[in-house]
């Protein structure tokens, strides 16, 4: 019985010995195959992180030929070939690319670190994903160089008449803004507290002024527009800008040669609306689309000034954070060509 119990145990152990080699001997032969097919993390992780690092250089609007790349002999540890050399305009805060690059990063990569040294005022950074250097990278400013962009500006048409908790929105905007405004004594005291939220105001010349003391109209012998147009002038001592509308009875009138060349003597610049960019779009995309359209653009005039509504502009924060980051400047409209003086 003894006996019987002995072979049984023997035999339980020799299926085991087989079944074990058995294992290693088909897990020695996957494994080749399964290399063959592969490619090594590591070799994708190079060519990410540097891809994202020149999609942060674009996102600053960092040119080609700011950048330079050096072939280094890779160490053992290492797996970059190359070491890239930026120059940066001196507007573009190294610790601000540095972040964009680690939140990028972090999103796809774990495990990783990002280290930064000075080196006399330039800064290398290196990054590494388990433990092995994955980029080297040099930024270095440099104040001969800078970012040629385009300069935007905007006038809100409908932003002077919202009420209530809009109208302090407006005034809470970040950027400089302009809105348009009709001549009128209750309206003067309004508008000469933009000034202190950074705002402007756009005097805007049509057939909807009605307040007696500041209205222009066809007939008018030219004493009383000249009055009209000090009241205009003395209620909104901050104009720098008359816009007209082109379609309105004062613009098509013989007395407008009159009033535009008398705002213009006394330093007020009179422009037509369709100066102006009008923006608008079928839906929030195609709104964005025209506005990326003509913000890049820089072929034609470099100062672009939109006429849009708040509601839309609220739309356009995202798009103008964009701008800015790349080096575009959002800049008042008493800033741009349309506030020269024409006379």
């Amino acid at each position: 019985m003894a006996s019987k119990k002995y072979n049984f145990i023997k035999t339980l152990l020799l299926i085991a010995v087989v079944l074990l080699i058995t294992d290693i001997i088909i897990d020695r032969i996957q494994k080749p195959a399964k290399s063959e097919n592969v490619v090594h993390p590591s070799e994708l992780s190079v060519q990410k992180i540097e891809d994202t690092f020149f999609i942060v250089l674009n996102e600053y609007g960092i040119e080609k030929n700011w950048i330079k790349i050096k072939k280094v002999k890779p160490g053992e540890e290492d797996s970059v070939k190359i070491q890239i050399l930026v120059n940066l305009p001196s507007d573009v805060p190294i610790p601000l690319v540095i972040r964009d690059i680690n939140k990028i990063i972090e999103k796809d990569i774990t495990g990783f670190v990002c280290e930064e040294k000075k080196i006399f005022g330039s800064t290398e950074i290196r990054v590494y994903a388990n433990e092995i250097l994955k980029l080297k990278a040099v930024l270095t400013p440099d104040k001969s160089i800078i970012r040629n962009r385009n300069s935007l500006s905007f006038v809100l048409s409908d932003a002077f008449d919202l009420s209530g908790e809009n109208f302090n929105n407006f005034l809470s905007l970040i950027y400089p803004a302009s809105c348009l405004v009709v001549p009128d004594g209750t309206a003067a005291v309004k508008a000469d507290t933009l000034k202190n939220y950074r705002k402007e105001y756009t005097l805007l010349l049509n057939d909807d002024i009605s307040d007696s003391k500041m209205k222009l109209k066809q007939g008018f012998q030219n004493e009383i527009l000249r009055g009209s147009i000090k009241n205009i002038l003395f209620a909104f001592k901050d104009a720098k800008i008359l816009a007209v509308d082109e379609k309105s009875n004062i613009f098509n009138s013989p007395a407008y040669k009159f009033i535009r060349d008398d705002f213009q003597r006394q330093g007020i610049n009179v422009i037509k609306l369709s100066e102006m960019i009008y923006l608008n779009g079928n839906d929030d995309a195609d709104l964005l689309t025209r506005f990326n359209k003509i913000a890049d653009d820089s072929t034609g005039q470099r100062q672009k000034v939109f006429i849009t509504t708040f509601e839309n502009f609220q739309k356009l924060v995202p798009a103008l954070e964009r701008c800015k980051k790349r080096g575009d400047k959002i800049i008042s409209v008493s800033k741009t060509y349309l506030a020269q003086n024409k006379k």
